[in-house]
C-alpha cells in the first residue's frame, strides 16, 4: 500500500529501472536465446511483462533462433462462428494435453472480419484472411493478418477488387489468389508479395473456367495452386511457369470437401462421413477429362463415420443458402414443394458437415459436433495414417475429445416444446426409403413437426417428420397408445 500519490510514480520508476538493470546484465543474443526456449503458448504472456519483452516476442530473430535450436512448434488455429441471432467470429488455438483438450480463445480478435466466404492461407508467422462477404452481398477486397507471435490483427494492402469463396495458396513466399470475383477480367487472379507489400495481376486463364464465383476448395501441390470449383472440376495456376492448366474431375457422389495434401497424398471428406485419399497424379488431365480414382481410408470405424455423417458444425453461409434457394425456385422447386422423386433436400444435407485439415505433422485432424438436448459439443480427433501393402491407407485415432461446449446452433434457438414421444419397434423399406414402425408412448406425433431421434441416450438425428401413416393411411397426427409408421429424410 502506498502512503501518497507521489509514491506511485516513484514505484513505477523503480520497477522500470530494475527491469532495465536485469536486462542490461545480458547481451541481446543471450536474452534472445533464453526467450527462444520458452514455450510458444507462453510467449504472449511474457510479452505483457515489459515493453522490451514485447519487442523480443515480436522480433523475427526470435523465430529464426527457435528454428535453429529445434524449438519450433505447430499449433492449429480454429475459427468458429458463434451461434445466435448476432453471430460473431472467434479465433482459437487447439491445445491438447494428457489430461484435457480444448480450444483456447485468442483475446484480440477483430470484429471487422467477414463472416462468410473468406480464403485463408498461412505464411511464416501469420495467418492471412482474404476477402469474404460484408454487409450482405458485398464482396470485400480487404486482407487481414493475424500475427501468431503476438496474437494481434492488422490490415495489409487490399486486393483492390472484392472476392468471396476464391482460391488461395502460397508458393515461393508469395500469396496467389484467383476466382471469387463477379467477372473474368484483368483482376481475376492476383499475387501478393509480402516483402514489397504489393499486389500484381496474374495472366488471364486460357483454360475453360466453369465457375469463378464459387471455388469449392483450394490447395498447393508441386508448386501449383489448385482449385476445385462448384462442379468438382480442378484447374491450377503454376507461378514458376506462369501458366494455367486443367485437371481431372472429382466424383460428385457424396459431395466432398476439404481437399488437402498430407505426405504427398491427397485427402478429402465426403458427405457420408468417409475419408478418401488418392495419388497426386490423379489430378492431372492425361486422356481427356477423367474422374479421379479416390479410395477410402480404412480402419476408422463405423462410430466415427456416423458422427461425421450427422455433424452440422459447418456454417454453409447465408449467401450460399440464398443462391441454393433461388436455384430451387428457378428449377420449379420452391421451398417445401415436393418433386416426383420425393422431398427436396436442404443444402446442409448435401455437403459434409464436419471438417478435415492437415495437422502439419503428417496426420489429419477432424472436427464435428454432437447436439444434445441443452448444449452443442464440438469434438476433435487426430488421425495418424499408414500406407500398407496392397495399395491401402489405414487410419488410427490417436486421440479424440470434446474441445468446446456451448448452447445449440442457430437453427435450434427457437424454443423447443415437446409434444410427444414414441418408441421405434422395427424399421423396414418402402418405395420412398426407410420407415420406422413406432408406438406412440405419450402426447402425439404431428406431420411436419420437428423430431429428434435418440439412440442409447445420444441424439443421432435432428430433422422434420416427413411422413406419418396409421396402418396404410396417410394421416396428420397420431396420439398416444397407437402404432404408426414414420418416415424421415435420412
Amino acid at each position: 500500500m502506498f502512503n501518497s500519490e507521489e509514491e506511485q510514480p516513484r514505484a513505477k520508476k523503480r520497477k522500470e529501472e530494475t527491469e532495465r538493470s536485469l536486462e542490461s546484465c545480458l547481451t541481446d543474443d543471450l536474452v534472445l536465446n533464453c526467450v527462444a526456449r520458452v514455450s510458444r503458448s507462453d510467449l504472449a504472456t511474457l510479452s505483457l511483462a515489459s515493453k522490451s519483452y514485447r519487442s523480443l516476442v515480436a522480433s523475427p530473430d526470435l523465430y529464426k533462433i527457435r528454428s535453429l535450436i529445434g524449438r519450433t512448434e505447430t499449433h492449429i488455429y480454429v475459427c468458429v462462428r458463434t451461434p445466435g441471432p448476432d453471430p460473431t467470429l472467434g479465433w482459437y488455438i487447439l491445445r491438447r494435453s494428457e489430461t484435457s483438450s480444448g480450444l483456447i480463445p485468442i483475446p484480440s480478435s477483430s470484429s471487422a472480419l467477414p463472416l462468410e466466404g473468406s480464403s485463408v492461407v498461412v505464411l511464416d508467422w501469420g495467418i492471412f484472411v482474404i476477402g469474404g462477404f460484408i454487409k450482405g452481398e458485398e464482396r470485400t477486397g480487404n486482407v487481414w493478418l493475424l500475427d501468431c507471435r503476438t496474437h494481434t490483427w492488422r490490415l495489409v494492402p487490399s486486393m483492390g477488387v472484392g472476392r468471396a469463396y476464391g482460391a488461395a495458396g502460397v508458393v515461393d513466399g508469395k500469396i496467389y489468389v484467383f476466382g471469387g470475383y463477379d467477372v473474368v477480367d484483368d483482376h481475376w487472379g492476383q499475387v501478393f508479395d509480402p516483402k514489397t507489400q504489393t499486389w500484381d495481376t496474374l495472366p488471364m486463364p486460357k483454360v475453360k473456367i466453369v465457375s469463378n464465383k464459387n471455388i469449392h476448395d483450394s490447395f498447393v501441390r508441386d508448386h501449383k495452386v489448385y482449385a476445385v470449383d462448384g462442379m468438382y472440376r480442378t484447374y491450377y495456376y503454376s507461378p514458376r511457369e506462369g501458366k494455367w492448366g486443367s485437371g481431372n474431375r472429382g466424383e460428385q457422389k457424396g459431395s466432398r470437401r476439404d481437399w488437402c495434401m498430407v505426405d504427398n497424398l491427397i485427402y478429402c471428406l465426403s458427405r457420408n462421413g468417409t475419408v478418401f485419399w488418392c495419388e497426386p497424379d490423379e489430378l492431372d488431365l492425361l486422356r481427356g477429362e477423367e474422374m479421379m480414382n479416390t479410395k477410402e481410408v480404412k480402419g476408422l470405424g463405423s462410430s466415427l463415420k456416423t458422427s461425421l455423417l450427422l455433424s452440422r458444425v459447418v456454417h454453409v453461409g447465408d449467401q450460399i443458402l440464398h443462391r441454393w434457394e433461388q436455384t430451387k425456385i428457378r428449377n420449379g422447386h420452391p421451398p417445401n414443394k415436393k418433386s416426383k422423386l420425393g422431398r427436396i433436400r436442404e443444402l446442409e444435407d448435401l455437403i459434409p458437415g464436419a471438417r478435415l485439415i492437415n495437422s502439419g505433422g503428417g496426420n489429419i485432424v477432424l472436427f464435428w459436433d454432437h447436439l444434445s438436448m441443452d448444449s452443442l459439443e464440438i469434438w476433435c480427433a487426430e488421425i495418424s495414417l499408414e500406407r500398407r501393402q496392397g495399395d491401402e491407407i489405414w487410419g488410427k485415432t490417436e486421440w479424440s475429445s470434446v474441445v468446446m461446449t456451448f448452447e445449440p446452433w442457430p437453427n435450434h434457438y427457437k424454443e423447443q416444446i415437446p409434444i410427444g414421444s414414441a418408441e421405434v419397434r422395427a424399421t423396414f423399406s418402402s418405395g420412398s426409403g426407410r420407415v420406422a414402425g413406432c408406438m406412440v408412448n405419450e402426447g402425439k406425433f404431428v406431420k411436419d413437426c420437428g423430431i429428434r431421434v435418440i439412440r442409447k441416450g445420444k441424439t443421432v438425428h435432428v430433422g422434420v417428420l416427413d411422413s406419418l401413416k396409421r396402418v396404410k393411411e396417410n394421416v396428420k397426427e397420431v396420439s398416444a397408445g397407437l402404432e404408426c409408421g414414420i418416415g424421415m429424410d435420412d
